[in-house]
């Protein structure tokens, strides 16, 4: 008796799960949809010819700075002399129109001629801006000239980035 009893409730216990698995009532399904939306890659190209260039710069008896604007106009302290003409770093930005880029550039430039150096803030003349074909920026800056810089030819790089936000 004790066996048929056993018998009658494992074939019970299977009879309800068997009923619990095979009942899709108790289940539920959602769909969702998978996107992607492939971008041209962003670049960005030093416009030919346009460097970041001071001039011609005399030191005076005292340091002095020399402000490059973002369009080229350039600014010297009373205690310096400059002459020669001048302009900003120009770059130009391709990409996927309608996208926003995000414009960076290092915070210092060191021009040297041999053992001797001087540095250069940089400023880029945007932050951002909304691709639309014929995009670009410029990089202004200010140079510190020591009084005591030994004359010559100074020179050095520096790097922008930009990149999609």
């Amino acid at each position: 008796m004790k066996i048929q009893l056993a018998k009658a409730a494992l074939c019970g216990s299977m009879l309800i799960a068997a009923s619990f698995g095979a009942n899709s009532a108790h289940a539920a399904t959602a769909n969702a949809d998978a996107k992607a939306r492939i971008i041209t890659q962003v670049s960005v190209a030093k416009v030919a010819g346009q460097d970041l260039d001071f001039g011609a710069i005399v030191p005076g008896a005292s340091n002095g700075t020399v402000t490059i604007s973002s369009v080229g106009g350039r600014t010297c302290t009373a205690a310096l002399t400059c002459s020669g003409a001048t302009s900003a770093a120009g770059f130009t930005i391709s990409g996927a129109s309608g996208e926003t880029v995000l414009i960076s550039s290092a915070a210092n430039v060191t021009l040297t001629n041999g053992s001797n150096n001087m540095t250069a803030t940089l400023s880029p003349s945007i932050n951002s801006l909304v691709l639309d074909g014929t995009d670009g920026f410029t990089v202004g800056g200010v140079l510190t000239v020591p009084s005591s810089i030994a004359a010559g030819s100074y020179s050095g790089q520096f790097n922008v980035t930009v990149n999609y936000q």
